[in-house]
Parts: structure tokens; sequence; C-alpha cells
């Protein structure tokens, strides 16, 4: 056994009295839900396989701005679906992740105003620089053109 070991407490009671074991939990009746377009980027609208990106590279129509290149392909899933492609040589890692977190952020926030059901990827080249989700948001709607 190692150096730490969990030890029970002798009293299980918070400073009120209460019991730890007996915390209610509040009545979700009034909970709204928000609408499906906002809850998130779900598994089954990512692309993951090698030959999900190659095909939309390679077949797809290609869209270009100053810091991203996009690829949209139709499909027919009956839903968007959406690929990102953000080398090592854009930086260290955490710009990398930014730079994902932004892409997935507009994904989700503007998949309804897309029509159809599209593959779409976006490479972001490597000069990419920016610094607020407002200005990859604004050049990425000028790629969709929404």
């Amino acid at each position: 056994m190692g150096p730490f070991r969990f030890t029970p407490l002798e009293n299980s009671t918070i400073h009120d009295g209460d019991d730890i074991n007996k915390t209610s939990i509040p009545d979700r009746k009034d909970v709204v839900k928000a609408p499906s377009f906002l809850t998130g980027f779900t598994k089954k609208e990512r692309i993951n396989h090698p030959q999900d990106f190659r095909r939309v590279m390679k077949l797809g129509r290609r869209f270009q701005s100053k810091n991203f290149i996009l690829f949209i392909q139709e499909n027919e899933g009956g839903f968007h679906r959406l690929g990102m492609v953000v080398k090592k040589e854009m930086g260290p890692a955490n710009y990398r992740n930014r730079m994902k977190r932004y892409f997935r952020e507009f994904f989700r926030l503007h998949k309804h105003q897309i029509r159809g059901s599209l593959d779409m990827i976006i490479l972001a080249k490597k000069g990419c620089a920016l610094n607020r989700y407002r200005e990859a948001e604004e050049e990425l709607k000028g790629l969709l053109i929404i």
C-alpha cells in the first residue's frame, strides 16, 4: 500500500447538522432545455476517419481566405459534419487547441444557418495569427457566406 490512505470521517455531518448522504437534489421541473442547435458538437457531427478527410479534400470544393482553407462536399447523412486540420507548424499546442476550439464554436453556433447537409474541413494555414474568436468568426463567415 502506498503512503496515502483514505480514512473515513468519524462524524459524517456538515456544520449545520445535515447528514452528507441525505442532501436533497433540487427539483428539475423548471429547467428549460436549450434548442438543439446550441447543445454542442456531437460525435455524429465529426469527421474522424482519414479516408473521409481525403475524400472531402480531393473531391470537395475549395475556398480560401487569409488564414483558412475550407473544403466542402455534399453528404447524404442529413446533417453537417466538421473536420479540422491544424498542423504542428502553426505553433505550440495551446495555440493549436485554441484554433480548434474556435472552429468548433463557430460550427456549433452557425450550423443551423447552412443549407443542405455538408462535410466541411477547415484547414488553418501556416501563418495564421488570430488572437480573438471574433476575428476567426468573421473570416469563417466570409468563407461560408452566411
